[in-house]
């Protein structure tokens, strides 16, 4: 497993954002441009060249990409069923993470306050008590939100499940979840893989 990180995505300039695009496919430039803001404009350009560069150094691949999507929208590689890869954004930060086996992956920028009726919608009971008595709420929510969010997109149930429950469903059978929490760049994100083709994660 590898895992790919861009920082400081509100510091791309409008110029770096346009070398950018140059590097993308129609399609994706296309899909970029779509973006009303530039901040927008810059995490989706930087999630697809992450991807690149990963798909290029590990599989030799150099050919423009082209995604399918499966029916609760998990992207797969068109024509490479061996690349298994799963992308995330927020304003600290844009990841990608490739592997051999299929993998989820969620980054978030750690929330400026928690709100208990948030905690009561996506959170289970333990959770919510865990996260008040939480040093640091504020990032005790965000570690247990990012899990959640990449067990969900491992599986490719995406936000159509119930998040309350997902980390002590039977949804967690054969799953390992890693968390990382960087304060330096505000952000925390988490990757979940199978237990038994977790591997050694690259960075």
């Amino acid at each position: 497993m590898k895992v790919y990180l861009h920082n400081h995505p509100h510091d791309v300039t409008a110029q770096e954002l346009e070398r950018d695009l140059v590097l993308l496919p129609e399609w994706r430039r296309k899909a970029v441009l779509a973006y009303k803001f530039h901040i927008d404009r810059v995490l989706s350009a930087k999630a697809y060249l992450l991807l690149a560069q990963a798909v290029d150094e590990v599989w030799g691949i150099t050919d423009a990409l082209q995604f399918d999507l499966s029916e609760h929208g998990k992207p797969s590689l068109h024509g490479h069923p061996e690349v298994h890869f799963n992308m995330s954004h927020c304003k600290q930060g844009v990841m990608c993470v490739v592997d051999e086996h299929p993998v989820g992956c969620d980054i978030e920028g750690i929330v400026k306050d928690v709100k208990l009726d948030l905690c009561h919608y996506c959170m289970s009971d333990d959770e919510t008590d865990r996260i008040l008595a939480a040093s640091d709420p504020r990032v005790e929510f965000t570690r247990l939100w990012t899990m959640k969010e990449a067990v969900l997109k491992l599986t490719g149930d995406g936000l159509n499940k119930s998040m309350n429950d997902v980390l002590t469903s039977d949804l967690m059978t054969g799953i390992n979840v890693q968390c990382t929490i960087d304060m330096e760049h505000g952000y925390c994100y988490s990757i979940a893989t199978t237990i038994s083709h977790r591997g050694t994660v690259e960075i």
